[in-house]
């Protein structure tokens, strides 16, 4: 089959057949068609040729890049939009019950029968069920006023929830947060459908996917296994490719030197000769342009980067983040994460000067420079050209080492090719656009990154293009992403937020943060069980044995209780790696209050000063009495 869009063929002479309960990924750069392939396979749009052949009574389920819901919608309209039959009928049986349409006793009872024998009462069981586990509201809530995140969820649930054949997703990672995505894998894992994705998401492809579709320069190649496995076999290709083609190469030095010979001699040689040398020639392997380096010059970085004092925000009178306190400093690789909702946007959006805290303040280096990359293209000036987009940022682009770019040059760096320089920013794909801002935003020369989920809608040799880029960056670089490839890649601290907006600092990327919390919750369990044992030893009136070494620690001679000799956790070693730092934080935090308490500040900043004072003294507190409790574990 084939398929051209704009006058561009995005796919051609394409084979290929998903069978039942198949996990495949599909992969390949911005523009090239794979928004548009799952939007054949769905049948929202024909194939320009060749044939596409469903199996009878096919019924497939659609989860949307972008989803909306529209203006006064409530989830419970929203999980029953769609194209699915069986969605369609429970909307007509709720619009009967709840009286908005007029059916008579026959109908309804036509129509009650239809959902006890179509399953329409256990789809409104597992839309329930899903909401539950993706922690979205009651289904009569209205949808105006959800994030972004919470939209997503409810469009994973409304696909998932209809018990498709086929399930095709389109960037399903995108907007969730990370515990969304481990649960979505858990779905897909265990799911009996076949499903179809597109993901930038390299630990979400590598845990769910067994077959892997690249789509490369028209065509679609096939690959068994998943992520990891395709880009092995794709350099095992490309190696055999490399090979033919120098053989190749080889034998047409010969035979050019013959063609090269005088015109005598060529007029009495074959002419099928001639023609073999013109389709030598025409077989050249065409390889994929490489996306190259790109690293800004480094500006002068002062002794202060950022500092963040005890900064907060509230709206609309409820608290969406509690006070944090941190300095940044240069070579600082952040990672941001937690829940929807937790505050992790605003928090970038108050280090970058996009909103101003309810309460703290914050201290920006004397020489520092930040560039912003938000969630989404929306201010993006889509009647500009892209060319005069990149001009506005700036006419030359100085570059790591010293390399100045035009802004041509630097767009075709970014695989712009020069007959797209003059196209609108409202032509281009989610994606492209998404890559000609990070284009903007690298080019500025920041001493301080700000990325707010910088992998939405980015393909992945993009994301690789970025790992790289802040690989050789000498600034600070703060990260909210939902990727926990990158998250692992480029990070070394992470910042973690809980719903409730209180943010707590973790040594070590996201991967090492969640095996520590893992590691926390299996010593939470067994603590509770070896309580509940004591209450029920109690409760029954039985002592623990002699010998036992849970009772009084003194059962075998030279013996310890278990409690006291237990071994420190890889958790507990890391948190008291940096205990000590946090508590000379706060210690310098509570002089700086102390220093403004003498120096006759306004009353209002009088007040916030003190309050927090006194949180400093708890904190200090407690976090000495849990270093003591940590170095006596360790120690022993």
């Amino acid at each position: 089959m084939a398929k051209t869009l704009i006058g561009t063929p995005l796919f051609k002479d394409v084979s290929l057949g998903i069978e039942e309960g198949e996990r495949i990924g599909l992969v390949g750069r911005n523009g090239t068609g794979k928004s548009t392939f799952l939007r054949v396979l769905s049948g929202v749009l024909e194939i320009d040729d060749g044939t596409l052949a469903r199996k009878r009574g096919l019924a497939v389920s659609v989860l949307p890049q972008n989803p909306i819901a529209a203006p006064g919608m409530s989830l419970r309209d929203f999980l029953l939009e769609g194209e699915s039959p069986l969605a369609a009928l429970v909307r007509q049986y709720e619009d009967a019950v709840h009286g908005r349409s007029h059916v008579d006793a026959r109908r309804m009872g036509i129509l009650n029968h239809r959902m006890e024998e179509e399953g329409g009462f256990n789809l409104e069981r597992r839309y329930a069920s899903l909401c539950t586990e993706f922690g979205l509201p009651d289904v009569d809530t209205p949808m105006d006023g959800m994030s972004g995140g919470m939209i997503k969820k409810a469009a994973v649930a409304r696909c998932l929830a209809v018990g498709a054949d086929l399930v095709l997703l389109d960037e399903p990672t995108n907007h969730l947060d990370l515990d969304a995505i481990e649960l979505l894998e858990k779905k897909l894992l265990s799911s009996t459908f076949a499903f179809l994705l597109v993901t930038h998401d390299r630990a979400f492809l590598d845990a769910v996917c067994r077959r892997i579709l690249e789509v490369d320069r028209s065509a679609i190649y096939s690959y068994p296994g998943n992520y990891s496995t395709f880009l092995e076999m794709r350099r095992e290709r490309w190696a055999s490719l490399e090979k033919a083609d120098s053989r190749r190469e080889t034998i047409l030095k010969i035979e050019m030197k013959w063609l090269m010979r005088g015109a005598r001699a060529r007029a009495t040689k074959s002419e099928r000769r001639k023609d073999m040398i013109k389709d030598m020639q025409n077989a050249a392997l065409e390889r994929p342009v490489g996306m190259g380096t790109f690293s800004s010059a480094s500006r002068r970085l002062g002794r202060k980067i950022l500092e963040l004092k005890g900064v907060a925000k509230d709206y609309d009178g409820r608290r969406v983040l509690q006070p944090f306190s941190y300095e940044f400093g240069k070579g600082d690789r952040i990672g941001v994460v937690g829940p929807n909702g937790s505050g992790k946007t605003t928090l970038l959006a108050i280090m970058a000067a996009g909103i101003t805290p309810s309460e703290g303040k914050v201290v920006r280096g004397d020489n520092t420079v930040v560039s912003y990359y938000g969630q989404s293209a929306d201010g993006l000036p889509q009647a500009m050209r892209m060319i005069d987009f990149i001009r506005s940022k700036s006419e030359l682009v100085t570059l790591g080492g010293g390399l100045v770019l035009e802004p041509e040059r630097l767009l075709e760096r970014f695989l712009f090719d020069r007959d797209m320089h003059d196209q609108r920013l409202s032509t281009l794909s989610g994606g492209e656009l998404r890559r000609l801002q990070l284009v903007s935003v690298l080019a500025e020369g920041p001493n301080l990154l700000i990325l707010d989920e910088p992998t939405n809608d980015l393909d992945i040799d993009t994301i690789e293009l970025l790992e790289n880029y802040i690989e050789d960056f000498e600034g600070c670089v703060i990260t909210v992403s939902h990727d926990r490839a990158f998250l692992d890649g480029i990070t070394a601290t992470t910042i973690a937020l809980d719903a409730g907006g209180q943010a707590k600092l973790y040594p070590g990327p996201y991967g090492e943060y969640r095996e520590a919390l893992h590691e926390m919750a299996e010593a939470d369990a067994l603590k509770a069980k070896a309580d509940e044992a004591a209450r029920h030893a109690a409760a029954q009136g039985v002592g623990s044995p002699a010998g036992d070494d849970t009772a009084t620690g003194t059962g075998f001679p030279g013996g310890s209780s278990r409690a006291k000799s237990r071994k420190a956790s890889w958790a507990e070693k890391k948190e008291y790696e940096g205990i000590l730092d946090q508590i000379a934080a706060l210690e310098d935090e509570k002089v700086r209050l102390e220093t403004l308490f003498a120096s006759g500040a306004s009353p209002g900043d009088m007040e916030s000063a003190g309050r927090r004072y006194a949180e400093l003294e708890g904190l200090i507190e407690s976090r000495t009495a849990r270093w003591e409790e940590l170095a006596a574990l360790i120690e022993a």
